[in-house]
């Protein structure tokens, strides 16, 4: 079956090399997953809560900083 999927779509030997590299980053992401420690599974869940949002919104951002010097 998968000779005539590859077969079918005319790149030859490229079409084994893609297939064997996803299958193997595919099969070394899901060992990693399950090595990891519960520590490290608890900080990569709450990665995006722990950081500070990029962009407040900030209404005075348009009126002079009183604490500037002025000329």
């Amino acid at each position: 079956m998968w000779k005539d999927v590859v077969q079918s779509m005319e790149t030859g030997l490229l079409a084994y090399v893609g297939l064997f590299a996803f299958l193997l980053a595919f099969t070394l992401i899901l060992v990693r997953v399950f090595l990891m420690k519960k520590r490290d599974r608890m900080n990569a869940k709450n990665i995006p809560l722990n950081e500070e949002p990029e962009f407040v919104a900030d209404n005075n951002r348009h009126q002079p900083d009183s604490s500037a010097p002025s000329n």
